[in-house]
């Protein structure tokens, strides 16, 4: 079992064996000073990822005295382990923290030639190189990564009245379920999800036992429902039939983007056409005898260019943005004409 979850004194030791073995190659040796200093006496977040009761990466993030500029720090796998997807996770989890404080602008970090590649496809830009900047042979990428929304991606995002946050869900679309708990995010597809009240709104998913997706909702009580699109076709396939203990770098591989809505510190999807984030309504009986769980919505958006004045307008929008409906084996239907009865 894989855990992402905050430093603790006692693994100080487990962390400067990461440190070691990864030197001279990715860290200089007169560097260990200053990351036994840092594990001793910083008070920034700091994660490691426990396998199996062993310490197999760690990583932290710092913010700058305006809390405008996030700083990713001393993040590391251990030797015996690269090219599994630990680093990716470890810097998703830093990364979903960062951009769940939205006074933050952007994020910085300082590597090394041999990792620059890594974190460029997270969208960090090289702005200075030093030579030798972190000993002889090891040079020091200076990088910074932009979380401010980009036109026009997040432009036509709009919040939904709560009183009509069932229609988002009403034409029984496939979705996706997202949640964070303990510095782990996850997004799974599920199909069995319908609006279940009006006031205040409340939905139900079914989420089986054996997905990562609800130990994080029981964890946390929070969660989030978002309507994909035809455009989504292979993400919305990949999250729904690959698993996050499997496969550590799940959310990378399928694409997934996630950004979090002003006030709502949940993961949410990029690229959907509606939102819902929802607290968990606890019902241990429905829970563990039908896999139902039942919640609260508590934030609604959608996207205006499919959804807007309480209506969905698939009819008019780029085919694209058609929802989708699972049958069975990887068959998707995406939604059809629109047809008005006479009143």
């Amino acid at each position: 079992m894989q855990t992402v979850r905050s430093y603790q004194a006692s693994d100080r030791d487990a962390c400067l064996a990461i440190f070691d073995g990864n030197t001279p190659r990715f860290f200089d040796p007169s560097e260990r000073v200053g990351f036994a200093v840092w594990l001793e006496e910083s008070k920034q977040p700091y994660l490691v990822i426990e396998h199996d009761g062993r310490i197999v990466a760690c990583g932290g993030h710092a913010l700058d005295t305006g809390g405008t500029v996030a700083s990713l720090c001393w993040g590391m796998v251990a030797q015996d382990l690269h090219g599994q997807g630990l680093g990716r996770v470890l810097t998703q989890a830093r990364l979903d923290a960062i951009r769940a404080m939205p006074q933050v602008a952007s994020v910085r970090m300082h590597t090394s030639q041999h990792t620059q590649g890594f974190y460029a496809r997270f969208g960090f830009e090289a702005f200075h190189v030093t030579p030798d900047g972190f000993g002889p042979g090891i040079d020091q990428w200076d990088m910074r990564l932009s979380l401010k929304r980009r036109e026009p991606e997040y432009a036509h995002i709009a919040p939904v009245p709560l009183e009509k946050a069932y229609r988002l869900l009403n034409h029984g679309p496939s979705i996706l379920v997202s949640a964070r708990h303990g510095g782990v995010a996850n997004v799974m597809a599920a199909a069995w999800a319908c609006a279940l009240d009006f006031a205040p709104p409340k939905l139900t998913v079914v989420l089986d036992k054996a997905t990562r997706t609800r130990a994080l909702v029981e964890g946390s009580g929070t969660f989030v429902i978002q309507v994909p699109t035809a455009a989504q076709l292979q993400l919305t396939h990949a999250v729904g039939t690959h698993s996050l203990d499997a496969q550590p770098d799940k959310l990378a591989r399928a694409g997934v983007q996630l950004f979090h809505m002003d006030g709502f510190d949940l993961p949410c999807v990029a690229g959907c056409s509606a939102w819902l984030a929802c607290r968990l309504i606890p019902e241990p009986h429905n829970q563990d005898r039908y896999d139902l769980f039942i919640g609260e919505v508590v934030g609604a958006w959608a996207d205006t260019r499919v959804f807007r004045d309480g209506h969905w307008h698939f009819e008019e929008a780029d085919p694209a943005w058609r929802s989708l409906h699972y049958i069975a084996g990887g068959r998707f239907y995406a939604i059809g004409e629109a047809l008005d009865a006479q009143t």
